[in-house]
């Protein structure tokens, strides 16, 4: 408030001094000038010449000063020729025009500098209030997403530490530590989403076993029978479950390169092979620890396990506005431990969830703006994905049915060069000779240098099965 009153006063006070500068600079005559007239010489009836001022003409204006130096002065010369001059003063009615336009000038530097500061000083207010805003909205994001977890499956969670919250060390270090009601809180819930996770991991890991058994069984079956009827064919691949970790076969080790890229892009018409890729970065990125998020508006978040899922728009919004905030929220952590940017990552392989490192897969990005999603935080959200986000724990992956990426948002066809020169695998779709519907050839092209890559390289998809339970 003070800082904009000085501002406000010093612009006026500059103002002022330059209207009356401008006002007192306006003179005919700055100067002391000397009148000559030449006037044609007249004369009385007894012949003595005069002055008739009547018939004076050819004005000239001359330095007083100059006048006085250099020749004789009075108001009337005598008869010279056929015409004699006739001279007067003309004394300037503003001796100090030169002064006064120059504070007009000043005046006017002053009101634009103060202008110029006033307007720098705003606009770094309104960008520090809106980066303030993201950042407690993400943080206010965070805590909904937890405590929406840990609502949805604590009816399934028996165990004593959810039953009685905190133990009772962990309530006498806190009161030790001073921390309020709120803060409690706070620890109680992450400590439920905690053991939430782990013990969904292993519930999840019989429900991958149990599904392992019933392929690998239903495999076996359809090869007896295949025997039986002499027409036994060896499957291309072995089917591979989420039953542990698992290491692809050399042929498929171009899909790990892809993945210690920050972003990617995933191409191809319906059926040409897309989410069965994304079924498999989802699964290896999972066992390298990160948590992941699915951002979807068409699909069920019911048949999903193992990783969040963003159906509605305002979530989607909430997440992708929050985005670049917590960019900066961690990079500030860095600072804060006195840690190199680029050794950042490795603090985050204890944390977990949203906390630690996390894997974005934008599905079906063609209906974003269909379903409500705003194109600008959207435009937003991608822009500062293209940056090295993988240093700070993240990485985006973007599935499109159409390499025009204004078709994706109508926002980002300021950028969609930087989009296009983005890594990509463009799935190849075939005609199926029966349905004459588009199915999976089983390759792709990796395109490094984006979608004009002059040398693509065809590479094989891997088959994993079906799954969305991770």
């Amino acid at each position: 408030m003070k800082r904009n009153l000085i501002e406000l006063v010093a612009a006026g006070v500059f103002g002022v001094a330059a209207i009356a500068g401008f006002a007192t600079s306006q003179s005919r005559q700055p100067y002391d000038l000397t009148q000559i007239q030449f006037c044609p010489a007249s004369k009385t009836e007894k012949g003595q010449i005069y002055l008739d001022r009547t018939y004076c003409n050819h004005r000239h204006y001359v330095l007083t000063e100059a006048w006085r130096r250099y020749g004789g002065y009075d108001s009337v010369i005598p008869y010279k020729g056929d015409a004699i001059q006739w001279v007067r003063d003309l004394p300037t009615d503003n001796p100090r025009q030169l002064e006064a336009s120059a504070v007009a000038v000043v005046g006017l530097w002053g009101v634009a500098g103060c202008l110029i500061v006033r307007s720098q000083r705003l606009k770094r207010t309104d960008y520090e209030k809106s980066e303030a805003e993201k950042t407690e909205g993400y943080n206010v994001w965070l805590i909904d997403a937890h405590r929406r977890e840990v609502k949805q499956h604590s009816t399934q969670l028996h165990t004593e530490r959810l039953k009685d919250g905190l133990t009772a060390m962990d309530m006498e270090e806190r009161k030790t530590l001073g921390l309020t009601d709120e803060e409690n809180e706070n620890a109680k819930a992450r400590i439920q989403f905690e053991d939430f996770m782990k013990a969904r991991a292993v519930s999840h890991s019989a429900q991958d076993k149990t599904i392992a058994e019933n392929l690998l069984a239903k495999a076996k079956a359809d090869k007896e029978r295949a025997k039986t009827e002499g027409q036994v064919k060896e499957p291309e691949q072995a089917v591979t479950t989420a039953t542990s970790n698992f290491t692809l076969p050399d042929e498929y080790k171009w899909i790990n390169q892809l993945l210690k890229l920050p972003f990617r892009v995933l191409s191809g018409e319906q059926g040409s092979g897309k989410s069965t890729l994304e079924r498999l970065m989802i699964r290896l990125l999972k066992d390298e620890g990160y948590h992941v998020v699915v951002i979807n508006p068409e699909t069920n978040p019911a048949v999903w396990s193992g990783v969040e899922v963003l159906v509605d728009a305002e979530d989607i919004d909430a997440f992708m506005g929050a985005f670049p905030g917590d960019i900066r929220a961690r990079q500030g952590r860095a600072r804060e431990r006195l840690i190199d940017e680029d050794d950042f990552l490795t603090t985050l392989k204890d944390e977990q969830g949203l906390n630690g490192r996390v894997a974005i897969f934008l599905m079906e990005s063609n209906t974003y703006e269909v379903h409500g999603v705003s194109p600008d935080l959207l435009a937003a959200f991608l822009k500062q994905s293209l940056t090295n986000i993988r240093k700070w724990g993240y990485t985006v992956c973007l599935t499109a049915h159409s390499d025009n990426q204004t078709s994706v948002s109508s926002a980002l066809s300021g950028f969609s060069k930087l989009l296009d020169s983005q890594p990509r695998v463009d799935c190849i779709a075939i005609a199926d000779p029966q349905t004459n519907e588009a199915v999976s050839s089983g390759k792709a092209w990796l395109k490094m240098k984006g979608v004009k890559d002059p040398q693509p390289l065809e590479v094989p998809l891997y088959n994993y099965p079906k799954t969305k339970q991770f």
